[in-house]
């Protein structure tokens, strides 16, 4: 059907939330990011869960990003909630996001992320414990389903009553992991069967052409997570808000100036060289299409031996 919405309905500033990824978007990742793009709404962690050692994982949240913190716990059942949900509010936060997207099946094997949507009678229990012992907003983190992408109906029948301040969707399951086309017909279904639910968009948005496709589609949607886009593209946010970064040089010099910090912040945090070394690397290789020659790029970061070679790279690269 065509889109008959004005030219003037669709001005608006979209909301952007920072998705969580495991070994990526730590704090010593988002501290750094922040500082030279200040585009983001909401920073996700990476899931805590009860196997975790609870006591280091928030330590780098710099102050300036503490109201814009998400943190997001793994839980497979109330009681490993329980713990989680002392931890969080004895630091102090006012959110919680439960995570039920995990694809992996390490995760889901243990009855955790994926494997928890369609325990949707858990997940309410869990939704309502929360309410009932805290003062946290509550959002969840989900995929379709574990194999069957109706599984997401029948989840949000039971919990799209509760208080639940945002059910962000990635629309593929969890046996996809990240593979395939996203669905965007259930993303819309779930949006028209359950119009009063604050609905986040999550999935392949990776440049600004596919933001602008996937808006086009899912109008009238005002809030997205971005992951693995902005790893790539850290402009991205601010592109899809129309900021307007100046020209090529001037591009080149923040994004030499964020790497530069990364690296700083990373082997600050770091427990050995090898460990920042390793982390940096892994950093670049979401970063390659940000630099002028990505293959460039992808050769020193194979060869590199050293991190002291990777900061001289970047210095000569970018400057």
């Amino acid at each position: 059907m065509m889109n008959t919405n004005t030219a003037a309905d669709k001005i608006y500033i979209p909301e952007i939330h920072f998705a969580p990824m495991q070994g990526y978007t730590d704090m010593a990742y988002y501290s750094a990011y922040s500082n030279f793009f200040t585009h983001i709404d909401y920073y996700y962690t990476p899931y805590f869960s009860v196997d975790d050692d609870l006591s280091g994982t928030i330590s780098n949240i710099p102050v300036r990003l503490f109201n814009q913190t998400i943190p997001q716990v793994l839980p497979k059942n109330i009681d490993e909630l329980k713990l989680l949900l002392e931890f969080i509010m004895r630091n102090h936060f006012s959110d919680i996001n439960v995570n039920l997207g995990c694809p992996y099946p390490m995760v889901t094997k243990r009855g955790r992320g994926a494997a928890l949507i369609a325990a949707d009678r858990i997940v309410a229990d869990m939704i309502d414990y929360i309410h009932d012992n805290s003062h946290l907003k509550v959002s969840i983190k989900t995929r379709l389903g574990m194999e069957n992408e109706m599984d997401i109906l029948k989840l949000l029948d039971s919990i799209s009553s509760k208080e639940v301040d945002s059910i962000i969707i990635h629309p593929r399951t969890a046996k996809q992991l990240y593979k395939g086309k996203v669905s965007l017909p259930i993303f819309q279904k779930c949006k028209e069967l359950f119009p009063h639910v604050n609905f986040i968009y999550n999935g392949d948005i990776n440049d600004l052409q596919t933001f602008s496709h996937l808006n086009e589609i899912i109008y009238p949607q005002r809030k997205w997570m971005i992951g693995r886009g902005l790893l790539s593209n850290p402009f991205l946010a601010g592109n899809i808000k129309g900021v307007d970064f100046g020209n090529e040089t001037d591009r080149k010099i923040r994004l030499h100036d964020f790497v530069c910090q990364l690296i700083d912040t990373i082997e600050c945090v770091s427990n050995d060289k090898g460990h920042a070394y390793n982390r940096v690397k892994i950093q670049l290789g979401y970063l390659l299409n940000a630099f002028p020659d990505s293959q460039k790029v992808r050769r020193v970061v194979r060869k590199s031996k050293s991190l002291n070679e990777l900061k001289l790279f970047v210095d000569q690269e970018l400057c």
